[in-house]
């Protein structure tokens, strides 16, 4: 179990430090999103599909060869994590990774609606006051408390959003396909298509970015140190511990973003922004821990013996 928690906690800290370094070359190494996630997805992208190659042989990308599989596998590799990644670094260009990051974790209450939708099941009660404690936390980090005014840029708050809406698509998209294909099957042309299809649509100036070894070393940390490197530990602990543990991986990488933020790369946030990071945390807590199941009442030795009969 130990060893489980302190993979995960590794991974959450690896994703931490990814969304400030992404902060930190958008700041002084003139980077734009679409230069970092388009570089991001296609390098990691053709290592999967390498890896998956050598693997395989053949088989590799059978996701995509099959013409039923493409709805969903066009809106897992596009609305879910091509827009989810882009969204969070556009957010982080225009705010901080820990913003970016809370704001993001809104896609887990998109997630419980969707899932009641397609089950015909209404939300578990827990679900409302976690929402209620989130959005008080949201008007503390928009606001600072004051209904007047507004603490980060509309850009954040569409960025923010567009992450939710990605992060839950990253999530509920790929049900039917990972019931039949493995994780890095399906993530591996994901990645491949978004980095391509966004480099093509969005024509990012690769030039007027800084190329230096502190630029090319964050980028390297954002493949390797945020995505290859934290994917195989969560997978590793999440085996280990269960689905309870590796949920609380979303408040740690929270945790770990706001205190690399602070210590190292010098942010400064209020009272009232810590207090909506808590209120929000609280909230996600509430709804990755699931409740414990009553123990089933033992019929009675009647009942048991005919329907053994």
């Amino acid at each position: 179990m130990l060893k489980g928690f302190l993979l995960i906690a590794s991974a959450a800290l690896f994703w931490a430090f990814n969304g400030n370094v992404g902060g930190f070359i958008f700041e002084y190494k003139n980077f734009t999103p679409e230069i970092l996630v388009s570089v991001r997805l296609i390098a990691v992208g053709i290592f999967i599909f390498l890896l998956d190659l050598k693997r395989s042989g053949r088989y590799a990308f059978r996701v995509v060869r099959k013409r039923e599989n493409i709805p969903s596998f066009l809106l897992y590799a596009l609305g879910g994590i091509t827009l989810m990644q882009y969204s969070y670094f556009c957010s982080i260009a225009t705010s901080n990774a820990p913003t970016a990051t809370l704001m993001q974790y809104g896609g887990l209450f998109l997630i419980v609606a969707v899932v009641a939708i397609q089950t015909k099941t209404p939300p578990k009660f827990k679900v409302y006051p976690a929402l209620a404690i989130c959005s008080l936390g949201l008007f503390f980090m928009v606001t600072g408390g004051d209904i007047h005014s507004l603490k980060i840029s509309k850009e954040t708050l569409f960025w923010g959003a567009l992450s939710a809406v990605g992060f839950m698509n990253f999530n509920v998209a790929p049900t039917g396909l990972s019931k039949t294909y493995r994780s890095m099957e399906i993530m591996g042309p994901s990645m491949l298509l978004g980095g391509v299809l966004l480099a093509l649509i969005t024509r990012p100036d690769y030039s007027s970015a800084i190329w230096d070894f502190q630029s090319i070393a964050s980028v390297a940390y954002c493949v390797i140190g945020g995505t290859l490197i934290p994917f195989w530990l969560f997978l590793e602990g999440a085996h280990l511990t269960g689905p309870t543990l590796s949920s609380v991986f979303n408040l740690m990488e929270a945790v770990f973003s706001t205190i690399v933020a602070v210590f190292i790369y010098g942010l400064s946030f209020t009272s009232t922004d810590f207090l909506g990071m808590a209120l929000i945390l609280i909230a996600v807590l509430i709804i990755s821990f699931p409740e414990k199941k009553k123990p089933e009442k033992k019929k009675p030795l009647k009942e048991r013996v005919r329907e053994n009969l």
